[in-house]
């Protein structure tokens, strides 16, 4: 064992906590114990400009810092920064006994953790414990330092050599090394001996990276879902099950070996990320939406905020958008309005990004029928898209498609004519077809409505014989709206109102019902569906007498 108080002399400390007499507690005791150069940090954001700032031996971080980056955020990017060194310790301090936040921190490794409330003498034992392995290991840990890794492999055998009460922590480092370098039939033995004396759950998973490394996944997944029975917390097996399920093209298992980790520790943000990706690809788009949207909040403070969360959240709340008049679905529009205005402000460097929000605010402000905003957005993704000396081509048919939904035509057909003499893949030459067809679809939707309109005209001054010729000429078109359709019904019914119940009329109207369908009650125009309707039956009826 070592001694501690000579251990912590000369050691650079950091205590993060965002609770004053805590932070003074425990600061107090790391002095007692022997720590003599300490910092310390009031929340996450200053945890890692001091990180950044210096090289810290130790770091003592509570995990819940308030709504700035929690403790497991501050070890996750320390590691992702490289600043955090592997002879460096991070100790978390957690009174959280939730699950999802246990397991949270748990995944990133750290060297130890201690649950509040805790002593003196605990924080001693723990300390001492903690030190003296990782001391045992300090020739490893210092050849990793310095990204040596094929001396490291050496240092940790020399360990297990003649160290034998740091087989497991040795162990586990050197399966790591060999899987880093590839050296999979070495790594396996590695972890194959560690099993035939006792069941280790790390040491299972890495057995199973090794043979599905190696080329057999069927007999992988099998080692993983045995592990996942013994140790069903151990939700790193989920991760390695998924991976090896989308490399045996199921993708839709794969999502689902995601889902049940993410039961047990939703707070890993790339674990949510994947979920996303794999869910959008599989058209599961309730999914997708919950965990990009889980991502993008998790990924504020994290050093894996990423645009991609904040627009594949948005693209899939906003293919979710079903009915613009229900509740539920403009809250669900303006959550991803908020997400891309929050891409605006944050990565308001990337004109990628930028454009790609606006097509989808466009799109968005359509599906919500708000034709003034839907034409501003897409204006605003032309002039992002004015800014490259060469647009892609991709990018290129976005706008095209935003010009038609916000009824700009003559700029959609100018890009069409272009890239009708562009060289284009077969996505890209379908793509086009489409939107040309889509075009040429909104100019006879404009007709009918123009077509519409004359009905109306005739209708209002009593010349119920013109406006059904206007009608039927405007319902011609498959283009032709509800609205259209019920104009033409409420034309013909009123004739015969005036006049006498007609079977060719009658007919006529029960073809334009079947166009129609079924309006839902929330629709506005059901009221007077609904009565047409009634007086359509009711005409009916007098015929039949």
């Amino acid at each position: 064992m070592i001694n501690l108080e000579k251990a912590l002399a000369g050691r650079r400390i950091l205590i993060v906590d965002d609770l004053v007499q805590a932070r003074s507690s425990l600061k107090k005791m790391a002095t007692i114990l022997g720590g003599e150069n300490i910092d310390v940090a009031i929340n996450g954001i200053e945890a890692m400009n001091l990180i950044h700032e210096h090289e810290y031996d130790i770091v003592l971080s509570d995990y819940n810092l308030g709504n700035s980056k929690d403790g497991q955020q501050i070890l996750e990017e320390a590691r992702f920064t490289h600043r955090l060194r592997a002879t460096s310790l991070f100790i978390v301090i957690t009174g959280e006994n939730a699950m999802d936040m246990v397991m949270g921190a748990l995944e990133y490794d750290p060297d130890g953790y201690i649950t509040k409330p805790y002593t003196l003498d605990m924080l001693k034992e723990r300390l001492i414990r903690i030190m003296t392995i990782k001391e045992g290991l300090i020739n490893v840990n210092k050849a990793i330092d310095l990204k040596k890794y094929d001396l490291a492999i050496k240092q940790c055998l020399q360990v297990l050599e003649h160290n034998p009460r740091l087989r497991l922590p040795a162990s586990r480092i050197l399966g790591q090394l060999l899987l880093r370098q590839k050296q999979y039939a070495q790594a396996l033995k590695i972890y194959s001996q560690l099993l035939e004396e006792r069941s280790i759950s790390w040491a299972k998973l890495g057995q199973a990276i090794c043979i599905f490394k190696l080329g057999e996944p069927e007999k992988a997944l099998r080692l993983l879902e045995n592990t996942l029975m013994d140790h069903p917390l151990y939700v790193q097996c989920n991760d390695w099950i998924a991976k090896i399920l989308l490399s045996l093209k199921k993708p839709e298992e794969a999502q689902s070996s995601l889902e049940k980790a993410i039961l047990v520790s939703p707070k890993a943000v790339l674990r949510q990320m994947e979920l996303g990706r794999i869910a959008f690809k599989n058209g599961d788009l309730e999914t997708a939406e919950k965990a990009y949207k889980y991502a993008m909040r998790l990924g504020r403070h994290s050093c894996h905020k990423s645009v991609n969360n904040y627009l594949q959240f948005a693209r899939s709340a906003q293919s979710l958008l079903n009915n613009p008049k229900e509740r539920q679905v403009q809250n669900k529009a303006n959550e991803a309005l908020r997400a891309l205005e929050e891409v605006k402000q944050d990565f308001s460097d990337n004109t990628d990004a930028l454009f790609e929000a606006s097509i989808i605010e466009s799109k968005t402000h359509s599906t919500m029928e708000n034709p003034k905003l839907t034409k501003s957005s897409a204006n605003d993704a032309e002039k992002l898209l004015s800014s490259y000396e060469e647009p892609s081509i991709d990018y290129q048919l976005q706008l095209t498609e935003a010009f038609i939904d916000s009824d700009q035509s003559v700029k959609a057909q100018k890009i069409i004519d272009d890239l009708k003499k562009a060289e284009l893949s077969h996505k890209q030459e379908m793509t086009l077809i489409r939107l040309d067809n889509a075009l040429n679809g909104e100019a006879l939707k404009r007709h009918s409505g123009l077509l519409n309109d004359e009905g109306i005209a005739h209708y209002e001054k009593g010349e119920l014989e013109d406006a059904i010729i206007a009608f039927d000429q405007a319902t011609h078109y498959e283009q032709a709206s509800t609205s259209v359709l019920l104009n033409s019904i409420q034309a013909k019914v009123s004739l015969m109102e005036r006049e006498s119940p007609d079977k060719q009329h009658l007919k006529d109207v029960r073809t334009l019902l079947i166009r129609i369908g079924e309006l839902g009650k929330n629709d506005e125009r059901f009221v007077r569906y609904s009565r047409l309707r009634k007086t359509y039956d009711r005409l009916c009826r007098a015929v039949e007498k």
